[in-house]
């Protein structure tokens, strides 16, 4: 098992994230770097096209830019009275004039961390980021369906996190527990989980999800009379069920998650969401050197071109086979699916080596079936 320490520092090393530690253990002024940020774009592209609390629900979306709003990532019930939510429901009035159960919209919001009620919303500490981007999804639904479907979302969320992991038992679901003065406040039948990544030095929250029975009090009259027009007719407030992702916090959580394994020196990201999926390298004997660049390069540009992601500006070409493993041992430490490795027979033969950085593992194939087999490979 990896200590803390030897954690932080490789995170550091391959610029994906800085922390320290404090005098108690936990892990302080955690902020994302360089390689962090990327994974984090690419963490919020997945959230967007896959990640749902009802897979049969066509989601919408409103992304909010809003650096000066308040958030309180504590209160697990407010946010019914909020103007975010009301504009939500807003959009779906504007999209359609009837509006069916159940429907489901996704916020993307940026807030300055002065604007935070709660600075660190998870088990360490992220104030040195200036702006945070929380992720929302807000559900509504039938009042009688409104506890089978949270109980629904809750494991689909939590499997949509343990996919990320080589480890996938880390994950588990937590319920919340309200404070005896907010449970005077809340409205009846509420409930509220949070799903965590549990590491042997820490446990990080990743998503919290929160079930809601709506009264009609708690709405306008215009987004009363458009609820109430609902297919089966009833005049009645819907439930609401609500995703949160503080995305600085959880792709923390995530990366912290993919240090913790066997391997040495390997970051185990998952392949779909690595900034980089792919390097290309090879060892040469100084024989062909323009032939071999020039194919190096063209492998690079049909990868490229093909979508995947790769590390380019670092392409690994060499003469000592020694000096070769060493690239390919660092490209496993920022995480490196999958290196392509070419020498003198390609351009013979066309045949050249895939490495694995989970295995470490190499298979040979032909240079036409590289682009769609990576594809195959990224896509499952």
């Amino acid at each position: 098992m990896k200590q803390l320490k030897q954690v932080i520092e490789a995170l550091h090393s391959s610029q994906y994230l800085s922390a320290s530690i404090g005098s108690n253990g936990s892990i302080n002024n955690c902020k994302l770097l360089e390689n962090g940020i990327k994974y984090s774009e690419q963490l919020l592209l997945h959230w967007r096209r896959t990640h749902s609390l009802d897979k049969e629900v066509r989601n919408s979306f409103i992304d909010i830019i809003e650096d000066d709003a308040l958030v309180d990532s504590n209160n697990r019930s407010n946010f019914i009275f909020s103007k975010q939510f009301h504009d939500g429901i807003r959009h779906l009035c504007s999209k359609s004039a009837n509006q069916q159960y159940p429907a489901v919209w996704k916020t993307v919001q940026k807030v300055h961390a002065n604007h935070l009620n709660e600075v660190a919303s998870n088990h360490f500490d992220i104030s040195t980021t200036r702006i945070r981007t929380y992720l929302f999804t807000y559900y509504l639904t039938h009042p009688a369906k409104g506890v089978s479907d949270f109980f629904k979302a809750q494991r689909e969320c939590k499997i949509w996190w343990m996919r990320f992991s080589t480890d996938p038992s880390k994950y588990y679901l937590d319920p919340y527990k309200f404070s005896d003065t907010s449970e005077s406040t809340v409205p009846p039948g509420t409930q509220s989980i949070t799903i965590k990544s549990k590491l042997p030095y820490a446990t990080l929250d990743v998503e919290s999800i929160t079930l809601v029975p709506l009264l009609k009090t708690h709405l306008d009259e215009k987004i009363n009379a458009f609820l109430s027009n609902n297919s089966i007719g009833e005049d009645i407030a819907p439930a609401v069920i609500r995703s949160v992702i503080d995305l600085q916090a959880a792709t923390s959580a995530v990366l912290f998650d993919s240090v913790d394994n066997e391997h040495e020196s390997t970051l185990l990201l998952n392949r779909k969401l690595a900034p980089y999926q792919c390097v290309v390298a090879c060892c040469h004997q100084g024989n062909k050197l323009n032939d071999l660049e020039d194919l190096c390069l063209h492998i690079s540009n049909v990868l490229l071109r093909s979508g995947l992601r790769l590390k380019s500006e670092n392409m690994i070409f060499t003469q000592c086979f020694n000096k070769m493993e060493e690239e390919l041992y660092k490209c496993d430490s920022l995480g490196i699916p999958y290196a392509v490795i070419v020498n003198e027979s390609t351009l013979l033969n066309g045949l050249l080596k895939l490495r694995s950085r989970d295995a470490t593992l190499e298979e040979t194939i032909h240079i036409s079936d590289l682009p769609n087999y990576l594809l195959q490979i990224f896509s499952n």
